[in-house]
């Protein structure tokens, strides 16, 4: 049975929002790919929409449409024009194949080399934990970007900010950056750039000083 509400929250730019049904209740999620018609939608239009639950028992709104369209065109799911030439004139959009992938690698490798070589060595010299730390939070920390993607791409929970820049501190930092270039993920927002570039930087500068003390 279709439900009848009220979109009381709409980003368009991220493509999700929020149904307040007119029975009332908790608000009903909702996704652009599960939404038919001839435009998208907006804050305040009247849809019709079957309640359903996610994996984790929350609300979610399927088989939406809006309420007196139901022509289920794919430009629904797009966004709009001018966004679209916005977008496509920005060279880092997510989700795009990465561009100058030998140059990338290059880098990457580059930053690789101080943590690898001064953790091979102290592993060499009795102590393994720093190497260890790489070799483990570095695939546990691409799987994290890759789960978040998938989640962003589905409109489910993500995983909080924090808990990435967290295993990118302990040694996930690697896996990080290779993922954020694999699946084009995090890449575009300053403020986390920021935060995962200063980690970075933590780590070389780490290792330059125990490069610098490794004769005394």
């Amino acid at each position: 049975m279709k439900t009848r509400g009220v979109i009381s929250r709409w980003n368009d730019d991220k493509g999700f929002g929020f149904i307040r049904s007119k029975a009332g209740g908790e608000e009903v999620f909702l996704h652009i790919s599960a939404i038919g018609g001839g435009r998208r939608p907006r804050t305040g239009d009247q849809v019709l929409f079957v309640v359903g639950k996610d994996a984790q028992g929350r609300l979610r709104a399927e088989h939406a449409s809006l309420d007196g369209l139901v022509i289920d065109e794919p430009d629904t799911r797009r966004k709009p024009s001018a966004q679209v030439s916005r977008e496509q004139a920005r060279p880092e959009e997510e989700g795009r194949p990465s561009r100058k992938p030998g140059a990338k690698l290059a880098i990457f490798l580059a930053l690789c080399m101080l943590p690898a070589i001064g953790s091979i060595r102290l592993s060499l010299a009795g102590f393994p934990w720093p190497l260890l730390a790489y070799l483990v939070a570095s695939p546990v920390t691409f799987a994290l970007y890759w789960d978040d993607k998938r989640r962003a791409t589905r409109g489910a929970w993500r995983t909080s900010e924090g808990t990435l820049h967290f295993f990118e501190a302990v040694g996930g930092w690697p896996g990080a950056l290779f993922a954020q270039q694999v699946f084009r993920h995090k890449t575009r927002k300053v403020s986390f750039q920021v935060v995962f570039w200063t980690i970075v930087l933590l780590h070389q500068l780490f290792w330059a000083r125990i490069a610098l003390l490794s004769g005394r």
